[in-house]
């Protein structure tokens, strides 16, 4: 019975929520970029469009889109940036240098951005449940 808890959250399959609201995807093979509503799974632009009521909400989920497609274009930039050092390095040191170092700082960029990508959707979260929960009782 620990082995199937164990199983099922390292997935993400296992987490309790109220009905209605989102939820950062969980779990230990997940990276906190998607989102959870009703057993469903989302990437950011798939939140942003369930986000109708919520214009915080769906601002923070484009948002978060536009760093994702970002990063994924710098981070393929860097991988090739680094392949191209590693067959120029016996030819030319300095040429297979300079281009190493380009793409260790693309890499290195592709991470923060990365990591902005995750508080955006947390913070997008964070806006629809407020939204959804809060607000028809402050009005």
């Amino acid at each position: 019975m620990i082995l199937v808890c164990f199983t099922l959250h390292c997935c993400g399959l296992w987490s309790q929520q109220l009905e209605g609201s989102m939820a950062v995807k969980g779990g230990f093979f997940s990276n906190g970029t998607k989102v959870v509503m009703n057993g469903r799974v989302y990437r950011p632009s798939g939140a942003a469009q369930l986000c109708d009521q919520c214009s915080d909400a769906r601002d923070h989920f484009r948002r978060a889109k536009r760093l994702r497609i970002g990063s994924l274009i710098l981070s393929s930039l860097g991988i090739s940036e680094s392949l191209v050092s590693a067959l120029n390095i016996e030819d030319d040191r300095a040429f297979g240098i300079a281009h190493g170092a380009v793409g260790g700082a693309m890499l290195t960029w592709a991470v923060e951005r990365g990591l902005k990508v995750q508080h955006e959707v947390k913070s997008g979260v964070d806006a629809y449940n407020r939204c959804q929960f809060l607000d028809p009782y402050l009005r």
